[in-house]
């Protein structure tokens, strides 16, 4: 009773008569089903029947391991598509077969309903009145549901033939949506008609004339095919059908991937950039643990100087120039942490200052903003590029300094940086769209709009304009990848985890100089023919543990040659010793070249170049810029790249007098090494290549003039022809060669001991 009584209470389950089913792996007939249970027999020689109950049913179908599975045979009467269709899962569909199916299934079981319900008869007539109030239904639910007007939702219409079809593959199907999926797949001609070798010869010859990178297009390549087939057919008895190009195409569509195509027309860079399978990278959570730096070409021209003399001339006069911008972005709340505008290329410099900015607390007195911009500190991991400028040895030595690490990107990988390329795309479509002067992307862009013409901002506008916006609309706006957060909300959400400072707030100072190792002499440290010198430098030298010849890591700003910055120790950080001439305060890297450049040519032949001619030089180099109008011009980013390559390059030093020849020569006798005497040469040989001059002989020195001449003498005058070239005749004195065109630049003719 008790069995009973649970066999009762247990849900039924329902399978109908002569279904199929498979239970512990041997096939089973439907019998027929009650209450207690059902019954099924064995197929075979010899059936057996069982009962089991829906108790047993329910376990032997969901217990672990499945031991009932049902069979249904759908395979009778359907097409061969349709049977294909239902060993695949809905999901795997395309998602507009998949809205087919399950329109068609509001057909379908609306027939189920209405044959149940004796409604209407399963005539071609009855199907047809069936498919109008599904359609007119469907029709009514989307104009409620979308709220649009009964204009603009059309009418379905479906015939009763199709919906027929329809519910026949449905009922067959074992009433699987999958057995409505279109089949539009099978619609057409079904696959090539063409003979395997003629085949060959256009798979032959696609492979060979048109997968290349300086292939010709399929059009020429179809010309090539049908030429050679027609070739072949004047050898053959039974000759092949030429394909036309239409057929020749869809061969090629169906035998060639996208991959294939773009690998070989168009490189395998391309063909990784269009099909590369690319992860989620690690994701920053902190402010400034991870930044991304970048530089692009932003597109405006900036007026050269203050733009006061521009604005009134004519536009073939108009100087102007194109702007650089390098940024630094936080990958974790996309505030933008620093930025460096320049008229000139990116270089080691422009990184340097953005960094600096970035690290430095903002200052934004004079600057018209309502919004704070609360970004200040020492990021952890700082994403470059592959270019020259981040693998400067100043930059290596500034990330070790501020004890961050550089990240370098492989070579054509922006999408590793995408946060600062996603920036630096919405600071070239937001900010420049209301600058004066724009370039545009291209020529058919920028139209007839006249850019230099239009230009009238300066760079330092063009900063404040920057700023105002950075601070006032980048970071106010709505970003998709915070979550519709601002950046300036998402870094005030993150502001708990804080911002690391650097070691010491001195050194931010020299984070923007070049690193140029150098020895501590008796009158200190020479560098570029100037000397520097300090009370700490000499107390340098007394130090215990000091020994001659050690180098010791010395920065010099290339904006001002008026100091350098000379690391001592670890512990006494850098120190500051001016030059002792006094000559290069506040003076450039190009500044200090011209005044030598122009010191030279005022300086007599055979003579060494005096501090005197050296400060008018200077003089008259600024004289004549404030007559033509013109400020002292910034240092340009070819200028930093010449003096760090030819930082260590023989330079020359200055003489105090002309006129003391002879406390030169007392001062160079002194200060010379001992050198063993010489064994007796020829006379008329040649003297011997100095070291360090890679061989090269130099003319012998001239003759002094005599001891009466007046030193203070007028110099002779030039004869025309080229300029003589300055050769070495004294380790301190630059003098004069004969017979070549005297070059300032070059390095070789700039001698020192």
């Amino acid at each position: 009773m008790r069995g009973a009584a649970l066999t009762m209470g247990a849900c039924q389950i329902r399978l109908q008569a002569d279904a199929l089913v498979i239970v512990e792996g041997v096939y089973h007939k439907v019998l027929s089903r009650d209450e207690a249970g059902v019954t099924l027999r064995t197929l075979g020689a010899r059936p057996v029947t069982v009962t089991k109950t829906h108790a047993e049913l329910a376990d032997l179908y969901f217990g672990e391991p499945r031991r009932l599975q049902l069979v249904e045979d759908t395979a009778a009467g359907l097409p061969q598509g349709v049977r294909d269709n239902l060993l695949r899962n809905i999901d795997t569909f395309d998602v507009r077969q998949q809205d087919a199916a399950l329109m068609r299934l509001d057909y379908v079981q609306a027939c189920d309903r209405c044959f149940a319900e004796r409604t209407h008869r399963k005539v071609p007539k009855g199907y047809a009145d069936i498919a109008r109030l599904v359609a007119a239904e469907r029709r009514q639910r989307a104009i409620e549901n979308e709220g649009s007007h009964p204009d603009d939702v059309p009418l379905e219409r479906v015939s009763g033939s199709s919906l027929k079809g329809w519910y026949g593959r449905w009922r067959k199907g074992g009433k699987s949506i999958v057995a409505l999926i279109p089949l539009d797949d099978l619609k057409g001609r079904a696959g090539f008609r063409l003979d395997p070798e003629v085949e060959m010869i256009i798979a032959e010859r696609v492979r060979e004339d048109w997968l290349t990178r300086n292939g010709p297009p399929l059009s020429h390549v179809i010309v090539f095919i049908q030429g050679r087939i027609e070739r072949e057919n004047k050898t053959r008895t039974v000759p092949f059908d030429v394909p036309d190009g239409m057929t020749i195409r869809r061969w090629v569509k169906a035998n060639v991937s996208q991959f294939d195509v773009i690998y070989h027309r168009e490189g395998p860079a391309a063909a990784e950039q269009a099909f590369r399978h690319v992860k989620k990278a690690p994701q920053a959570t902190r402010p400034l643990e991870i930044v991304e730096v970048d530089h692009t070409p932003l597109d405006v021209l900036v007026l050269e100087g203050d733009g006061t003399p521009a604005r009134d001339r004519r536009r073939k006069d108009k100087r102007t120039r194109r702007v650089w911008l390098t940024v630094a972005i936080c990958a974790a709340t996309r505030m933008i942490v620093g930025f460096h505008l320049s008229d000139e290329r990116p270089s080691w410099t422009s990184v340097m200052h953005c960094l600096r900015m970035a690290v430095l607390p903002k200052d934004l007195t004079g600057i018209r903003v309502d919004t704070a911009w609360p970004v200040f500190g020492v990021p952890e991991v700082v994403k470059l590029d592959n270019g020259k400028e981040f693998h400067s040895r100043s930059m290596k030595a500034a990330a070790g300094q501020l004890r961050f690490e550089l990240r370098y990107m492989p070579r054509r990988k922006p999408h590793l940086k995408g946060k600062v390329e996603r920036a630096l795309g919405t600071i070239a479509r937001d900010f420049c769209a209301y600058l004066p002067g724009r370039t545009f992307r291209d020529v058919r862009e920028r139209g007839d709009y006249d850019s230099v013409g239009q230009a009238a901002l300066t760079l330092a506008q063009l900063v404040e304009f920057f700023t105002i916006w950075v601070v006032d609309i980048y970071h106010n706006r709505k970003h998709g990848g915070l979550l519709g957060r601002t950046p300036l909300l998402r870094w005030q959400d993150l502001a708990g985890y804080g911002t690391r400072l650097p070691p010491s707030a001195d050194d931010l100072d020299p984070l923007i100089a070049l690193v140029v190792p150098r020895t501590i002499q008796r009158n200190g440290i020479t560098f570029l023919g100037l000397t520097y010198q300090s009370d700490e430098l000499k107390g340098v030298r007394r130090r215990k543990g000091f020994h001659f010849g050690d180098e010791f890591l010395v920065k010099a700003d290339a904006s001002d040659l008026g100091h350098l910055l000379v690391l001592v120790d670890e512990e006494a950080g850098w120190i500051k010793v001016p030059c002792e001439d006094g000559l290069a305060d506040g003076t450039s890297l190009a500044e200090w070249r011209d005044v030598v450049r122009t010191a030279r040519r005022m300086t007599q032949e055979g003579q060494r170049v005096a501090r005197a001619t050296l400060v008018r030089a200077m003089e008259l180099l600024r004289a004549e810029c404030r007559k033509a109008g013109v400020k002292p011009k910034r240092l340009a980013s070819a200028d930093v790249d010449w003096f760090r390559d030819h930082a260590d390059d023989p330079m020359f030093e200055v003489a105090w007098d002309v006129a003391d020849e002879g406390a030169h020569e007392e001062e160079r006798l002194r200060t010379r090494r001992p050198r063993k005497a010489a064994p007796p040469a020829a006379a008329d040989a040649a003297p011997a290549p100095r070291v360090g001059q890679g061989g090269r002989k130099t003319a012998p020195r001239p003759a002094s003039a005599p001891q009466d001449a007046p030193q203070d003498a007028a110099p002779a005058a030039r004869p025309a022809g080229p300029r003589p070239v300055a050769a070495e005749a004294d380790p301190r004195s630059v003098t004069a060669d004969v017979g070549a065109e005297f070059d300032p630049d070059d390095p070789d003719n700039w001698t020192a001991e």
